[in-house]
């Protein structure tokens, strides 16, 4: 399954001028792959992923999905706010009730997903709105992975996590790439979480796309498409330590090769030279 946008445009009527909020995005992502979406405040990034879960229609431009079937979920920011049910397994059930599902699928559905990201099994019958942040994180994508999606899209979800929330979100996101095989585009401000799973970037700047691309190749044109773009921080490490002059490789092409530069550097100090 894919979902293919070309040339997506969205402007908004405003009093004083019209404002383009996307203006001739076009890319294609696969069910597997596991995509970042960075921007600025105000790039496009939510606009984005409302037009590719259905939910804003573009002004102009073709979003198209061929493939398996099975729906494309949003989970916006701050979802908690709109969570309404007595209970955390009423909460999670209202996705897959409205699909007609027999009570013992839905059941199954329910148990699945919140086993899936974690929760407790005593706070299932708990209002979600007693629960802690990263809690009402959980039963958030509980509810979206209940729904069995295709395509997972993720709008800021670490916002009001703690570190061992955002910690546990990233391991959840993790094992969801690894044991289902679905699509997973994340928006994030932070980076670090992102470079952790994602092997794809997309980089919106007022509403166009700057950059297709893998983490290694952003290190090293991050500063020329975005300046103001924090890159991770191990990548933003090794290219200040490649320009002091260090022997390392300052785009390595995941955590764990950046991790290894990092280790291969601090010995080759300790033998007092070059590896």
């Amino acid at each position: 399954m894919e979902i293919k946008l070309e040339e997506i445009s969205v402007v908004y009527a405003r009093k004083d001028a019209p404002l383009k909020a996307l203006n001739n995005v076009s890319f294609t992502i696969k069910t597997g792959e596991a995509v970042a979406l960075l921007g600025p405040i105000g790039s496009g990034k939510s606009t984005l992923l409302q037009v590719m879960a259905g939910l804003l229609k573009p002004t102009s431009g073709r979003l198209s999905v061929g493939g398996q079937d099975g729906p494309i979920v949003l989970s916006i920011q701050e979802p908690q706010r709109g969570f309404f049910a007595a209970t955390v397994r009423e909460e999670v059930a209202f996705g897959p009730e409205n699909l007609d599902l027999n009570r013992a699928e839905i059941e199954a559905r329910v148990a699945w997903a919140l086993t899936a990201v974690g929760l407790e099994r005593e706070k299932w019958e708990t209002s979600p709105l007693k629960l802690s942040g990263g809690e009402q994180r959980r039963v958030a994508l509980a509810a979206a992975l209940a729904m069995k999606p295709r395509f997972l899209l993720l709008d800021e979800p670490t916002i009001g996590l703690d570190g061992p929330g955002e910690e546990a979100l990233r391991q959840t996101l993790q094992r969801i790439k690894t044991e289902m095989g679905i699509g997973l585009l994340v928006a994030s401000h932070d980076p670090d979480f992102l470079y952790m799973f994602t092997d794809r970037v997309l980089v919106l700047v007022n509403g166009e796309l700057r950059a297709d691309t893998t983490w290694s190749a952003w290190a090293q044109k991050a500063s020329a498409v975005a300046p103001d773009l924090k890159l991770p921080f191990l990548l933003g490490l090794l290219r200040r330590l490649a320009e002091a002059g260090a022997p390392v490789n300052a785009a390595p092409a995941t955590p764990a090769e950046a991790w290894y530069e990092l280790s291969r550097l601090r010995r080759a100090r300790e033998k007092g030279g070059p590896d």
